[in-house]
């Protein structure tokens, strides 16, 4: 059995979309970020940065028994740890592994990264606290969001001729997807602009196991602001 420790946030939704895909065994726990529960000493023990997700594996030896609990933190290594434990969803092959990882780490660091930083400045309100200027405003607004769709386009060119990015359906695919979820925090309104990315994204939305992962935690986004609440889950 796998805790796993979670929000509506896209690192927590990369994290239970693997425990659904690998159809692994888990209790799932809202960790309300509004609430301060991150910050928690609780849970603090088992992530000392306070942040989601987290997952406690309390089988790691697959049932062969004498091993303690496992704790992993950060998404990325939530993702392979869990491909690692199941010998699924990343290539075995060299060629195959040496792509994976090259595309993983970009989706970790870079689109994820890229992505995220839009969404922390999209609120007129986050970034009128860097200066009383109204263009200085504009301008770091306007930066995170170019730098959001530039990320977009850079995986949607890689898209262009495959159906997922690195051979078949990964981890790289579900980190992603993970990311992508909000889009519209992310400085982008309509992402069928990027019709290989979309078409990406609709096939792999309606995979059951992607639905039921994003439908964890969904009653306690209640505390989010109404915008952002849209924004995650309103898909028209």
């Amino acid at each position: 059995m796998i805790d796993y420790y979670g929000y509506i946030t896209t690192m927590s939704w990369r994290a239970v979309i693997a425990l659904e895909e690998l159809e692994l065994p888990y209790r799932a726990h809202s960790i309300v970020l509004g609430k301060g529960e991150q910050k928690s000493p609780e849970h603090l023990a088992r992530n000392p940065f306070g942040r989601v997700p987290v997952i406690v594996d309390h089988d790691p030896g697959g049932g062969k028994g004498g091993d303690d609990p496992v704790t992993v933190f950060e998404s990325g290594a939530i993702l392979l740890y869990l491909a690692d434990k199941t010998g699924r969803l990343k290539p075995k092959d060299p060629d195959g592994a040496g792509e994976f990882y090259r595309w993983f780490f970009w989706i970790v660091t870079g689109y994820g990264a890229a992505l995220g930083e839009s969404s922390e400045f999209n609120e007129e309100e986050r970034f009128r606290l860097f200066s009383s200027s109204g263009e200085y405003e504009q301008a770091v607004y306007t930066r995170f969001c170019d730098a959001s769709r530039a990320a977009h386009a850079e995986l949607d060119r890689h898209l262009a001729d495959r159906d997922y990015i690195c051979g078949d359906y990964s981890m790289a695919d579900i980190a992603a997807l993970g990311s992508t979820v909000p889009y519209r925090l992310h400085g982008v309104a309509d992402l069928s602009v990027y019709p290989h990315l979309s078409r990406w994204y609709e096939r792999l939305r309606n995979r059951p196991a992607v639905e039921r992962a994003l439908a964890v935690g969904h009653d306690s986004g209640s505390v989010l602001p109404e915008y952002y609440r849209k924004a995650l889950f309103d898909e028209t």
